[in-house]
């Protein structure tokens, strides 16, 4: 496994500093060495207090670990003071590997973390400094106001290091900008409306590190880099009172999540088959979908494209389960969701009066929704039925429904739909409930 050696400070807030530097290598692959600079007070609401370890106890980490430890590659962070950067410099000078540089002046709340003056030095034992805009205008004394100023920039900033990304994300610039001393490379920023972003630098700063690490190309490692952080922001978690934090786990957590939801809809269709349920399905046929926890859309629920289909009592689909493989019971889950958090499973079943007098009677959560009082505007809207039904089944209720049907209307066949946490308790209530199909 490759190693990065990251010497940085501590947020007690877990959103920066070493802890995200940690999340972040971890994520990627890599197993993290971790020297630490400073131990800081900090919420969302700023940095209460920042106290520096000693040069000599920076060292002895230093010594400690390249005493014994090999790595692949360096990051560098929040300093602190020019003693303990002293130290850092004479480590790095000596060793041959990358330095990766995050020249951490601010804290997000805008209290400063370094002395500038630092950073001269060391930009000239780094592979890559990675500062952001107002670090840039702070390092480089320019006022930057276009793309040609921050390209002017950093060729001021190639005096010092060999390489640099410029990121903007803080500016109204659109591009994020790395120089390699020959070309200069533009990568459209992609933004996105949040306040969970505390963390973003450093994160980007060791995504880089370990990404050079594990294939070499510094340009390779910036674009891959960038886009691990994209995805950080975009799953955030917020925190406190003023912004959240970037989620460097959150794909990892998303795919292993896909994985899963995947692999029980294919256990929960073979119980599906066991119970012998062809008679169940409606015209029109059915899906069973299951979501991850948080989806943003159509494409975060599985389902099986091509549905499932009745042959007598047996049932069977043309494909595996995929995301993106239902439309219709996928919609139905989400905006029941949308009320329920906890749903994250539904299937459809063929409607019959006395099936659902029967449910009632068996002490089910049931909700209603009429097609005749569907409003023109929503029927005449392409995929904006279904939404407002199970909208309207929903309100109101105080908790979650087993069951939502409606009787059906001009060119729509009328349906139950089965919900659940799960399609395994999607598959029990389908087996309490066979029965109650036998003699219709």
């Amino acid at each position: 496994m490759k190693r990065v050696l990251i010497i940085a400070g501590s947020d007690s807030s877990g959103g920066a500093g070493i802890q995200a530097d940690i999340k972040t290598a971890s994520a990627i692959g890599l197993y993290p060495l971790t020297v630490i600079t400073a131990v800081t007070a900090q919420n969302t609401k700023g940095v209460q207090r920042i106290h520096l370890l000693s040069p000599e106890d920076v060292k002895y980490q230093i010594d400690a670990i390249a005493d014994d430890i090999d790595f692949d590659v360096i990051k560098v962070g929040m300093l602190g003071s020019y003693e303990i950067a002293r130290k850092v410099i004479d480590f790095v000078k000596t060793v041959k590997k990358p330095v990766i540089l995050d020249p951490v002046m601010f804290a997000q709340s805008g209290s400063r973390l370094t002395p500038e003056d630092i950073f001269y030095e060391i930009m000239k034992y780094s592979y890559l400094a990675t500062p952001n805009f107002y670090e840039t205008q702070q390092l480089t004394g320019m006022n930057i106001a276009s793309l040609k100023d921050v390209k002017e920039a950093a060729k001021k900033l190639c005096n010092y290091a060999p390489r640099v990304l410029i990121k903007c994300g803080d500016s109204k610039l659109d591009y994020d900008v790395f120089y390699d001393g020959y070309e200069f490379y533009e990568f459209k920023i992609q933004r996105i409306n949040t306040v969970n972003s505390h963390g973003t630098g450093c994160s980007l700063a060791t995504a880089i590190a370990s990404y050079l690490a594990l294939n070499g190309d510094i340009l390779g490692a910036v674009k891959m880099g960038r886009e691990f952080v994209f995805n950080a922001i975009k799953n955030g978690i917020p925190l406190g009172s003023q912004f959240g934090t970037v989620n460097q786990m959150g794909e990892l957590y998303k795919n292993s999540h896909r994985f899963y939801c995947v692999s029980k809809l294919n256990e929960a269709f073979q119980l599906l088959k066991e119970l012998k349920i062809g008679r169940l399905l409606p015209e029109i046929q059915s899906n069973l979908v299951y979501s991850i926890l948080e989806p943003a859309g159509i494409d975060d629920v599985a389902g099986f494209k091509g549905r499932i289909i009745s042959m007598g009592e047996d049932i069977f689909t043309p494909s595996c389960p995929q995301f993106g493989g239902s439309k219709h019971i996928a919609r139905v889950l989400l905006t029941a969701k949308s009320f329920f958090p906890e749903l994250n499973s539904a299937m459809a079943l063929r409607y019959d009066r006395r099936v659902v007098d029967q449910i009632k009677k068996a002490g089910f959560n049931t909700a209603f929704f009429d097609r005749k009082k569907e409003p023109k505007e929503v029927r005449e809207k392409e995929g904006s039925s279904l939404d407002w039904g199970v909208k309207v089944a929903c309100k109101g209720l105080d908790r979650y429904p087993d069951f939502i049907y409606d009787e059906g209307g001009m060119g729509k066949e009328p349906v139950i739909r089965v919900l659940g946490k799960d399609p395994f308790e999607i598959v029990e209530k389908i087996k309490k409930i066979k029965v109650f199909y036998k003699n219709v």
